[in-house]
């Protein structure tokens, strides 16, 4: 099992994908960060899982109204 590692904010993360969903976890992971940076760029420095928890909720949010 392939392991990527991902950049949220300043950290990093070591992830498992299944072999050739390296592109995709890559992309999910890019997103991710940049919804994460134009909520801190809005709200200020927030701790580490409320960001990722709000930044999770925002793009939960952006698919439903897509569907």
């Amino acid at each position: 099992m392939p392991e990527l590692e991902i950049s949220l904010g300043d950290r990093t993360f070591v992830v498992a994908c299944q072999a050739g969903e390296e592109p995709f976890l890559l992309a999910a992971a890019q997103t991710l960060d940049a919804e994460a940076a134009s909520l801190q760029a809005k709200v200020g420095r927030l701790p580490e899982v409320r960001m990722l928890l709000m930044a999770g909720l925002m793009l939960a949010d952006r698919m439903e109204s897509l569907q």
